[in-house]
C-alpha cells in the first residue's frame, strides 16, 4: 500500500484517496475479482488505473465509448504513462504495429505498453485474441459494465462474449477481472455477474451520495412556463451548466429561446457535424458559453470541475439516465443543483413510446405476411423491398409508420430483414429500402424470442415507473436513489430530512406553516390514475389504503400490494388522501356508484384531466384551498415510536423487505416450507401471509432466485394454476380470488393464494 500511496502522489498528483477507493483498490491489488458500482465523477477509473500501473505487464480495459477511450488513453499518456487504443478509428496498419509490440515486449524496458484500451467489438477478432493469448496479463477492467446485461439501458451484444474472452485468457493463470459502471440495480448486477462468470468477488457500491447537489422538481407542463422556469434557473444560478432534452427539435427550441433572451449558449446534438460538436464542447470548456442545451449525447468524459447545474426540460427513460447526467454536476464539492422540468402527464408520453417501441406480436407478424406476400413458405431471401415506411404502413394496415419502422428494426436484430439494399435503385425511390435475409416461414417458425420482447416491454414499463415514483411521488429523492443504487451504507446514515431535495425543504416548509400549496399537482394526478386502472372496482376507503400501503387483507389476497401504484402516497396520512378523493369527487373528477357499497370510477372530466394537465392547473388554487382547511400542517403521516425507541433516522421502506431475505436465506433448510414462513413469522412478529407477500415481492425483484421459491411451492400447484390463467383469464391476471373460487369448484381446496400468487409471479416473469 506505501508503493500505491507513492503513485496516487507522485503520478497522479493526489494527496489521499476518496472515500472508498483504497479498499477497492486493495482488492484488486490481492488478485480478487471486483465489482465497482460508483456513480459518474467517482473517479471510478484510478480504481483499476493504480493497480494496472503498480503491476507488471499489460491491463486489459475494455470500454464502448471511443470519446472515452480516447480521453483516457490521452490522459495517461500525458502522465507518462504507456497506454493505446485498439479500435474502428485507428487503421488496420497501426493495430497491427501495436500487437506486434505487445507480442515483442520485453516487460524489464524502458516504457512498455501498460494499458490496452479496446472496444468490445475487437472480441470477434481471432487475430487480436491469438495475440492477446500469449501476452501476459496484469488485470482485465470492463468499464460501463451494465452493457452486458440485457436489463443495462446501453446493452452491446458484442459484450456477451466477454465471457469466453476471460476464461480463454485465464486459463491457470490468476488473472483479477474488474467491472465498472455507474448505473446498475440491483438486478443488473446479477445479470452482469453471471454473464461475466464470476463466482467468488468482492462488491463495492460507494459515493452515489451526491452531498453537494440539490434536487429539485418543477411541476410544469405548458412550454412557455417551462421556457420561462427555465430562464429563472439559468439567470439566478452562478456559474455554467447543461440543459438535457430530449430530442434533437426540443434542443433547437430551448437554444433558440435561450440565445433570444441574450443567455450565451451552445447546442450539442447528433445531427450537427464532428467538428461541429468538437468545437461546441471546447467552448463550453473554456467558460466561452454559459449553458450548453443538448440531447443525452453530451456529456460522456466530460470533466468540467465548475458545472453548477444541469436542468432536465424533459423526462427520460431511467434513473440511470438521469442520475448519470446529474453525476457532471458539482465534481469541485461545491454546492451545484439538479433542477427537473417535468409533469405527471409527461409520463403518458413516455407510456405511448414504450407501446410503439414494443409493438404486439399481431402487428409483427402482420406487417411479416405483407413483406413476405408474395412468396410460398421456403422460397426467396435477399428479395428487395423500395418503399418508404409511410408506403408499407398503408399497404400492411398497421398505418403507422413509426411502428413500421420499429418492428423492422427487430426483424433486423433477428436478422430477418436488413435496412437498405444493395441494387440499383429507381430513380424515383427516395428511401433506403429493404432487404429480406430468410425464406418465408410458417409463423411459429419464425425466430423471435416472443417472452423476451415480453420481457423488454416489461422492464421499460418498470423503469418509468421508477421515474414516476422518484419524481412525483411524495416523498425524499435522496433516499429513494440510494435504495434505487443500493447503496445501503449511505441509506443508513440518511436522516429522516435529508435537507436537499424539494421534498423534504418543502416539508419542513410545511410544517412550520410558511408554504402556501400542501401537495403537488402530480399527488391529484396519482389519484386519478389509480381508479382509472381499477374503475368502479374498489371504494374510497380501499382506495385510501392501497395508496398509503396499508397490509389490509383484502389488499394481499387481491394481489393489490404488487401493483405499481401501491403505496405511491405513503408519506401522507389517511385523512389527507382521505380529502384528495373527497375533493375529486365534489368537483366531478370521480364518481361513486350507488348502493351500500359504492365504488369509485372516473368521470368525463378526471379521464380528460388525464389527457390534459391544464384541466386540473385551472383548478388547484380552489385544489389547495379545500387540503389546507381540512388538514392544515398535518398531511404527513405519523411515525409511531416506543418509549424505548431513539429518535434516530426513520427506517427504509425496503428494510422491512431485507429484514425478511435474511431470515430466510439463514432459514434451516430442512423445515418444510410452512415451517420455514412460520419462522420467519415469528422472529419478525408479523402475519404470515405478509411474510409470503414479501417472499413474492423478494423474487419478483430478483432477491431470490427461481429454485429458492420453487422450495416454498407444489410444481403441480402450479401447473394447475397455469392452466386455469391460461384457459380462463387469457394469461392476463388482475384479481386472485376468482382464481381460488375455481379451484375451490375443481376441489383444489389445498392450493392456497400463496401457491396462487407465486405462479402469477411466475407468468409475469416467464418463469412458468
Amino acid at each position: 500500500m506505501n508503493n500505491l500511496q507513492s503513485i496516487l502522489q507522485n503520478t497522479f498528483g493526489l494527496e489521499s484517496f476518496r472515500e472508498g477507493q483504497e479498499e477497492i483498490i486493495s482488492s484488486v491489488v490481492e488478485w480478487n475479482d471486483t465489482l465497482v458500482f460508483m456513480p459518474t465523477g467517482g473517479w471510478k477509473s484510478l480504481t483499476y488505473q493504480l493497480p494496472g500501473i503498480a503491476r507488471k505487464w499489460v491491463a486489459i480495459v475494455i470500454s464502448p465509448l471511443i470519446s472515452l477511450m480516447k480521453d483516457q488513453v490521452d490522459a495517461l499518456n500525458e502522465l507518462w504513462i504507456r497506454a493505446e487504443l485498439i479500435n474502428s478509428t485507428i487503421s488496420y496498419s497501426e493495430q497491427q504495429m501495436i500487437l506486434n509490440e505487445l507480442s515483442a515486449t520485453s516487460w524489464d524496458e524502458v516504457n512498455p505498453i501498460k494499458f490496452l484500451y479496446i472496444a468490445p467489438e475487437r472480441l470477434n477478432s481471432s487475430d487480436f485474441l491469438r495475440v492477446l493469448q500469449k501476452t501476459p496479463i496484469s488485470l482485465i477492467a470492463i468499464d460501463e459494465a451494465h452493457c452486458i446485461s440485457q436489463w443495462g439501458h446501453d446493452f452491446r451484444p458484442s459484450y456477451m462474449k466477454i465471457k469466453g474472452f476471460i476464461e480463454n485468457l485465464r486459463g491457470d493463470k490468476k488473472v483479477p477481472v474488474v467491472a465498472l459502471t455507474a448505473t446498475a440495480t440491483k438486478k443488473v448486477r446479477g445479470d452482469i455477474v453471471g454473464r461475466i462468470g464470476l463466482w467468488k468477488y468482492n462488491e463495492f457500491t460507494k459515493g452515489f451520495d451526491r452531498k453537494n447537489i440539490i434536487m429539485i422538481v418543477r411541476e410544469l407542463s405548458k412550454k412557455d412556463e417551462k421556457m420561462q422556469k427555465l430562464y429563472e434557473i439559468i439567470k439566478n444560478t452562478p456559474g455554467s451548466g447543461i440543459v438535457y432534452c430530449s430530442s434533437r427539435k426540443v434542443s433547437k427550441e430551448v437554444y433558440d429561446f435561450l440565445c433570444e433572451n441574450d443567455i450565451s449558449a451552445g447546442i450539442y446534438t447528433w445531427e450537427m457535424t464532428a467538428d461541429s460538436r468538437e468545437s461546441m464542447q471546447q467552448r463550453f470548456m473554456d467558460d466561452d458559453l454559459k449553458v450548453i442545451v443538448a440531447t443525452n449525447a453530451f456529456g460522456m468524459g466530460i470533466d468540467k470541475k465548475d458545472i453548477r447545474f444541469v436542468v432536465h426540460y424533459n423526462l427520460p427513460g431511467s434513473i440511470e439516465n438521469y442520475y448519470q447526467e446529474v453525476g457532471r454536476a458539482g465534481r469541485d464539492g461545491k454546492k451545484s443543483f439538479w433542477v427537473v422540468i417535468a409533469s405527471y402527464g409527461d409520463t403518458k408520453i413516455q407510456e405511448f413510446f414504450i407501446e410503439n417501441s414494443n409493438p404486439p406480436k399481431e402487428d409483427i407478424l402482420q406487417l411479416y405476411d405483407y413483406l413476405y406476400k408474395e412468396f410460398k413458405v421456403g422460397e426467396w431471401k435477399n428479395h428487395q423491398i423500395q418503399k418508404t415506411y409511410m408506403q408499407m404502413a398503408s399497404e400492411s394496415r398497421l398505418n403507422n409508420d413509426m411502428k413500421v419502422w420499429t418492428i423492422l428494426k427487430l426483424m433486423e436484430k433477428y436478422g430477418i430483414t436488413r435496412r437498405g439494399i444493395s441494387w440499383e435503385m429507381d430513380d424515383n425511390f427516395r428511401g433506403r429500402g429493404i432487404t429480406l435475409l430468410q425464406e418465408k416461414r410458417k409463423h411459429d417458425h419464425i425466430l423471435i424470442d416472443w417472452n423476451h420482447q415480453e420481457l423488454l416491454k416489461n422492464e421499460a414499463y418498470f423503469k418509468l415507473e421508477q421515474v414516476k415514483k422518484l419524481l412525483f411521488y411524495p416523498s425524499c429523492r435522496k433516499r429513494f436513489i440510494l435504495e434505487y443504487f443500493g447503496d445501503e451504507e449511505d441509506v443508513k446514515n440518511l436522516t429522516d430530512n435529508c435537507g436537499i431535495c424539494d421534498y423534504c425543504l418543502e416539508k419542513s416548509k410545511l410544517q412550520s406553516g410558511d408554504l402556501e400549496y400542501l401537495v403537488h399537482l402530480s399527488v391529484f394526478e396519482i389519484v386519478l390514475d389509480a381508479v382509472s386502472k381499477f374503475d368502479k372496482k374498489y371504494g374510497a376507503k380501499l382506495f385510501t389504503a392501497f395508496l398509503r400501503g396499508s397490509s389490509d387483507k383484502r389488499i394481499l389476497e387481491w394481489g393489490l400490494d404488487r401493483h405499481e401504484l401501491y403505496w405511491a402516497l405513503s408519506e401522507y396520512n389517511s385523512e389527507l388522501v382521505e380529502a384528495l378523493i373527497e375533493w375529486l369527487i365534489q368537483n366531478d373528477y370521480l364518481e361513486k356508484t350507488t348502493g351500500q357499497y359504492p365504488l369509485l370510477g372516473l368521470t368525463k372530466v378526471g379521464f380528460a384531466a388525464l389527457k390534459r394537465e391544464d384541466i386540473l392547473k385551472d383548478d388547484e388554487d380552489n385544489l389547495q384551498q379545500y387540503l389546507l382547511m381540512r388538514v392544515k400542517s398535518s398531511a404527513f403521516r405519523k411515525v409511531k415510536t416506543s418509549k424505548s425507541s431513539t429518535s434516530g433516522p426513520k427506517k427504509p421502506k425496503w428494510a422491512t423487505y431485507k429484514e425478511t431475505l435474511q431470515l430466510f436465506r439463514s432459514t434451516d433448510p430442512r423445515l418444510s416450507a410452512e415451517e420455514a414462513i412460520a419462522h420467519i413469522s415469528g422472529e419478525r412478529g408479523i402475519a404470515s401471509t405478509t411474510i409470503e407477500s414479501h417472499l413474492v415481492l423478494l423474487y419478483e425483484n430478483w432477491d431470490i432466485v427461481l429454485n429458492d421459491i420453487l422450495k416454498l411451492v407444489s410444481f403441480a400447484h402450479l401447473k394447475k394454476i397455469k392452466t386455469i390463467v391460461d384457459e380462463q383469464f387469457s394469461g392476463s391476471v388482475e384479481k386472485l380470488r376468482p382464481i381460488k373460487d375455481i379451484l375451490e369448484e375443481q376441489w383444489d381446496k389445498e392450493i392456497s393464494y400463496f401457491d396462487i400468487k407465486v405462479a402469477v409471479a411466475m407468468i409475469g416473469k416467464a418463469d412458468l
